[in-house]
């Protein structure tokens, strides 16, 4: 009985605001390197930042584990020489994701001024918490 009482009290690393398992899809029809996601500015989260690495066209990355996510995200990205990225977002009004798979699909929505759009397809929730 008391093991599973102390089990009980084992604080977990989850909260109602994530984690979130993110992944990129490349709807660019470029190869996209460097590509570097941050899912908040809020530094009180540890895992908010990550590089995908390169990302070919029509193609997905591996997922990767935020403690948070928002249906938008501040990407950057090098498609050759040019760096691209999504307008800058506004955190503090955005509803969080909560504990799901996520995917961040990219296009290209202005080529001249390198601005990158992102839909947010919500997969499925996490089973592996």
């Amino acid at each position: 009985m008391a093991a599973v009482m102390l089990s009980a009290c084992k604080k977990r690393d989850i909260t109602p605001e994530g984690p979130t398992d993110v992944r990129i899809f490349n709807q660019t029809g470029q190869v996209i390197e460097e590509v570097t996601v941050t899912t908040t500015d809020n530094t009180d989260y540890t895992v908010r930042v990550h590089n995908f690495g390169t990302v070919p066209a029509g193609t997905y990355s591996e997922y990767f584990r935020f403690d948070i996510a928002f249906t938008e995200a501040d990407i950057t990205l090098k498609i050759g020489n040019a760096t691209y990225s999504t307008p800058a977002s506004q955190f503090d009004y955005l509803t969080y994701i909560g504990q799901d798979r996520i995917t961040y699909r990219l296009t290209i929505a202005d080529a001249v001024n390198r601005i990158l759009d992102i839909e947010t397809v919500i997969e499925e929730p996490i089973d592996d918490l």
